[in-house]
């Protein structure tokens, strides 16, 4: 059955190239179509093949013409590392949901020691700046005991479909993922999507 809504939501997604960003973006929109959504995908990523920042947006309902997500006003911000996701915490909302991995992953000028990595109660003093809502836990090991680190997207993609605010239903998630993977990596994908779905729904 077609799901369609008049509501907007907007959601943005940021991380480090090769961590599955903008795979994210695309197998949650193929979702959203699955479920009968208009929508609309951007990309901005500069060294991605480097490790370097990587922002998709996606956003969904029946008036999106174009995928621009403006300050302040992302329904949703899902970060894949702590830094990476207090680089784009201006554009969320007010009353809008931050989801966090809390596994680091130091950006180079870290490792160079060029640069001091914040402390966990300064990243999450800034994101209490934007908003009081956010959800954190550590995606990196949930896709790790799905069988693979490279499903850490696919934990990420499960935590936006337990949050419940874009409206996309478990089955069509699972179903975006099925058709979106090679099968022999089908399994550990699900697992991992699953996974994500469970952490956001324990921590609401």
């Amino acid at each position: 059955m077609s799901r369609i809504t008049s509501d907007t939501v907007s959601v943005a997604i940021s991380g480090v190239g090769g961590q599955g960003v903008l795979t994210l973006a695309e197998v949650l929109a193929k979702a959203a179509l699955n479920d009968g959504f208009n929508v609309r995908v951007g990309e901005i990523h500069g060294m991605a093949q480097r490790g370097g920042h990587v922002v998709c947006t996606v956003r969904i309902g029946d008036n999106v013409h174009g995928p621009i997500v403006d300050s302040g006003t992302a329904n949703l911000l899902v970060g894949f590392e702590p830094v990476e996701t207090i680089r784009e915490i201006e554009l969320i909302k007010t009353d809008g949901l931050v989801i966090m991995s809390s596994h680091v992953q130091y950006p180079v000028a870290v490792s160079m020691g060029k640069a001091e990595y914040p402390s966990e109660e300064e990243i999450r003093s800034i994101v209490r700046r934007f908003t009081s809502r956010i959800i954190e836990f550590d995606a990196f090991k949930l896709a790790k005991d799905a069988g693979s680190t490279r499903a850490l997207n696919m934990v990420m993609l499960g935590a936006i479909i337990g949050a419940g605010i874009t409206g996309i239903t478990q089955e069509s998630a699972i179903h975006a993922i099925r058709t979106s993977f090679p099968q022999r990596f089908e399994e550990i994908n699900v697992k991992a999507a699953t996974s994500g779905m469970e952490a956001v729904r324990k921590a609401s």
